[in-house]
Formats: structure tokens, sequence, C-alpha cells
């Protein structure tokens, strides 16, 4: 009689554990869908394509949230991407959960949380309901608790960023390093002061406008220049004494504003770093690609390589380690994650990724801006 009690017992523990097992497990998908675009500046379309086998490399994420960023809208409007055939994505920032994982990789499971970037120019976006993600090559981490999807996807290329920037301070001496941040509210901004204050404690002098200062400050700006109403160089000239010039001048923005003066501005190890190169419309492409039509960029890196101080157009790093970094500052509390709004809509009428694109031409975005993907 007892034997028969504990036998049903266990059949009813066994039953529940797999009930519970079957509840969890993740579905793999058959259907992707994404929004892509084939001509210059088209239209972005909701495609369904077939999800293809995993190879074993690889982690198969649903995909929760993506943000975007200028290079999105800079890709879509260039003339270098459109020549090339096929259709192609928009979105490289990412935050999701793991649905699959490929027969070789390790340190990944399914039901994981992470958030990372794919930067594939004809590839895949994260404007898609899954992605294939390599983690030997793409930026990845495990997603913590305390960020919330939208949150977490706001990070990566932005940190990334900054954290290719903070590679050129001069190294460490006995006087705190001094930080010049133009553009200071905005994506890369808010990340270049959060990490030069937490990782490098640095003094950070903050350029952007009064409705931002507060905010700048709160994020660990010693100093704030109001562009609107302040001379930049000036303002920086009067603040840069002989025997204590500045390390780095870090600009988000573009244009040729601090050309005349920031050699004046920094002592010779110093450098200038800009992430966007001399042009300012948003709509043309930025980064390390415009020395290719500005011979001007070339001759300032040459000359300041042999004399200082340095000059250079920067893009961003590929470590999963930084992001891993920014997990564990935001876990002290030393840094967070600034999203200023999240839109809906992505795949429905509603043409959410439309809205932020919008919102971006318009520039005076505060943080960021976040798509939830359904």
């Amino acid at each position: 009689m007892r034997a028969s009690y504990l036998n049903s017992k266990l059949s009813v523990v066994h039953l529940s554990s797999q009930s519970y097992y079957l509840l969890f497990k993740m579905v793999l998908p058959t259907i992707n869908k994404a929004l892509r675009f084939s001509s210059l500046g088209g239209d972005l379309e909701l495609l369904e394509t077939e999800v293809l086998p995993l190879p074993t490399n690889e982690i198969l994420v649903k995909v929760h949230a993506a943000s975007i960023n200028p290079c999105d809208i800079q890709l879509w409007r260039s003339g270098l991407i459109a020549v090339v055939a096929g259709d192609k994505g928009m979105g490289k920032d990412f935050s999701g959960t793991v649905v699959s994982v490929g027969s070789g990789v390790r340190g990944w499971a399914e039901g994981d949380d992470i958030f990372g970037l794919l930067f594939h120019v004809f590839g895949q976006s994260t404007f898609s309901e899954y992605i294939n993600v390599d983690p030997s090559t793409d930026p990845i981490a495990k997603k913590p608790g305390f960020f919330t999807h939208e949150e977490a996807a706001s990070i990566p290329l932005v940190a990334l960023t900054a954290y290719a920037c903070l590679e050129w301070l001069p190294p460490a001496s006995n006087s705190q390093r001094r930080v010049v941040i133009r553009g200071a509210s905005g994506g890369t901004g808010t990340w270049l002061v959060q990490l030069a204050k937490a990782t490098y404690n640095c003094h950070i002098t903050a350029i952007c406008s009064s409705r931002n200062a507060e905010f700048v400050e709160s994020l660990g700006a010693d100093e704030v220049i109001d562009y609107t109403t302040q001379n930049i160089t000036q303002t920086l000239s009067s603040n840069a004494s002989s025997n204590q010039k500045y390390d780095l001048i870090v600009d988000c923005v573009g244009g040729k504003e601090l050309f005349s003066s920031y050699e004046q501005l920094l002592h010779p190890k110093g450098t200038y770093i800009t992430i966007v190169g001399d042009k300012t419309n948003v709509r043309w492409l930025s980064g390390p690609i415009t020395y290719l039509w500005s011979p001007t960029q070339v001759l300032r890196y040459l000359k300041g390589y042999v004399w200082g101080p340095r000059y250079a157009c920067v893009s961003f790093v590929t470590k999963s380690s930084c992001l891993e970094a920014v997990v564990r500052l935001a876990e002290r509390g030393e840094v967070k994650a600034v999203v200023q709004e999240v839109i809906q809509g992505l795949f429905d009428e509603r043409e959410g990724w439309r809205v932020a694109v919008r919102k971006m031409e318009e520039g005076r975005v505060r943080g960021k801006v976040v798509l939830p993907v359904p």
C-alpha cells in the first residue's frame, strides 16, 4: 500500500517536472521577420525568411529590443551601400534571449539573456525577430536583471565607442587627467562622461546646452560649457593654464570649430579624437572612413604622430570584456543606461523605425532612442 502510494507520488513529481520542462523549453522558430531595405534611403519593408540550421559556432537570439544610432541612418542613405545588390538591414545594438546554441559554443545556454553589438553592414541587422550571433567575433555579454531589455539595447555601440576614445588617454601620472567631451549629452557622450570618471577618474569638462548641464553633471562632469551662450574655444583656453593643459579632447559632434586651437589646448602627449570627422551632416558617413575623402584629416593625423599632440578619427572596440566591465560598473551604481525614449510599433502600421529616424535626424537626443522588437 505504502509502496503504491510512493510510486504514485513519484509519478506525479515526474510528470510535473516534464510539464515544467515542456512549458519553459525554448521553441525554435522556423520563420524570421526583419525590416530590410534594398534602395538608397528606401522604405524599410518587413520581410519573412526561413530560419536556417544554426552553425556550430553561433547562437540564435530572440531579439527583444534594439536601438538606433546615427550610423544606421548614414548607411541607409549611403550610396556606397546602395550600389551593393540585395537587401540590407537597420539596427546594430540588441538585447534578447538565447533560444539555441551551436554545438561548438561554450559559456552560453538556452534561456540566457544577452545584449551586444551585431555590426554587419551587408548582413543581419537587429530590427529583426531573430539573429545569429558569433560569440568569438561579436561583442556580447550576459544581460543582468537590473537592466531592462530596452536599457541593455541602448548600451553596446556607444559604450564600445567611448572605450575606443578613452584608449587614447596618456598614461596616468601624479596629476588627474583632464578630458573635454563635446556633445556630452548624446549617446556616446553620456558614456564618455561616465567611463572617464568611473574607470579613469578624469577631470571632465562637458560641452552641451544649458538644458542638459545638470544632467551631464549628474553623470560625472566637473565643469560644463554651454555652447549656446559661451565661446567654447575662449572658455577652454582660459581654463587650460600652461602647466595644466588637457589630456584628451573628444568630439562627438563633428566640424572644425576647435581645429584652430586644439594644439594649444592639449599638451604634447595629448590627443584630439573625433568619432565623426570634419563633416557635420548627420546623414553622411562618419568615423575612420572619412579619411578616404578628407586629405586634411590624414595630414592632421600624420602631423600629430610626428610632433604631437595626436589627432585621430576612431570607431569602436569589439571586446566583449568592455561590455562585461559596463555590467560590473552598473552593478556598483557607477554608470547607468540613458534612454530618452522607447518607441513602439517597429513592425506595424505605426512605423516606429521611421519615427526613430526622424528623431535622430532632428538631433538633440539625450542618450539613446530604443525600439522593442515584438
